[in-house]
């Protein structure tokens, strides 16, 4: 005998059939509490309308995998993470506070000592995150 394909079925979502009859009621003393109290923040709006879908979850990444697309996004990346403007005004305050006879700066030197700087926080850093995973930490 030969064979022969048999098409596909599709099977339709059939809505469940509701409950005809009286609803539960919760038992209550004689002052008319709930013998169960209810939680603060349930209710109607917890559980929906019933003629309203739910609403989904918002979508979340599991731990660590946003910081590891930033670690990459930095690392291509060439330009400064410290704003220059703050930067240059920190450097102001702080040779002022040394020697206030200092007053004005070269743009070259600003950058060199923003590179300087930002280079030796990446270190810290790095060596940080090695020390942490070293020491076999999580957080």
């Amino acid at each position: 005998m030969a064979r022969t394909k048999h098409p596909a079925v599709r099977k339709t979502k059939v809505p469940p059939k509701k409950k005809i009859g009286t609803p539960r009621r919760q038992e209550t003393d004689g002052a008319g509490t709930s013998a169960t109290p209810r939680r603060a923040g349930r209710g109607a709006a917890a559980e929906g309308a019933p003629g309203q879908p739910k609403q989904r979850k918002p979508h979340r990444f599991r731990p660590g995998t946003v910081a590891l697309r930033e670690i990459r996004k930095y690392q291509k990346s060439v330009e400064f993470l410290i704003p220059f403007a703050p930067f240059v005004r920190l450097i102001k305050e702080i040779t002022d506070f040394i020697c206030p006879e200092i007053t004005r700066w070269t743009p070259q030197a600003l950058v060199a000592i923003q590179e300087a700087a930002e280079y030796h926080l990446v270190d810290l850093f790095e060596r940080a995150n090695r020390c942490a995973i070293h020491a076999k930490r999580v957080t």
